[in-house]
């Protein structure tokens, strides 16, 4: 009995993952992150959780400034689907955007257009009790992206 359950837990699981998978999008000129990137990190890039290890926060970039701030206007808005509070910031690589939801869901954009590449949902045990399902972020390392779910597993896209 409990080999039939299983089969029929792998059968629903594939049928719900499959479209998820299919539907993916090809990420193109990925840069793998290393020790070195995230040491010294590109000025368009932000791919530890406050852009440094020493957490500044800060963006070298030039283009805004005190001057013309206030011109600035909406380029693009995504709405993610998830109506609990979003804590993570999104982490950006080569112009990919990487943004954690609650409910472990991540969703990759384009940075510049707003334009989703994929998105990935872990789904979830039925039976899951979640306080508080924030997700505190991805990390990113060579060609992956690392998801610590509220279930307790890691994920590595």
């Amino acid at each position: 009995m409990q080999k039939r359950q299983w089969i029929w837990d792998s059968l629903t699981a594939a049928s719900i993952l499959w479209p998820l998978i299919a539907s993916a999008g090809e990420i193109t000129n990925y840069s793998p992150v290393t020790a070195q990137r995230l040491t010294n990190p590109e000025p368009g890039n932000w791919m530890l959780y406050r852009r440094t290890y020493d957490g500044q926060g800060y963006s070298p970039l030039e283009k805004v400034n005190t001057a013309n701030v206030k011109n600035l206007v909406p380029v693009w808005t995504f709405s993610t689907g998830v109506t609990e509070g979003h804590e993570a910031p999104p982490i950006v690589n080569n112009g990919i955007m990487f943004v954690a939801t609650p409910q472990n869901q991540i969703i990759a954009l384009d940075a510049k257009t707003g334009d989703q590449i994929w998105r990935y949902k872990r789904q979830l045990p039925e039976d899951l009790f979640q306080l508080h399902p924030t997700s505190r972020g991805v990390g990113l390392w060579q060609d992956k992206l690392f998801l610590a779910t509220t279930d307790d597993h890691l994920v590595a896209l």
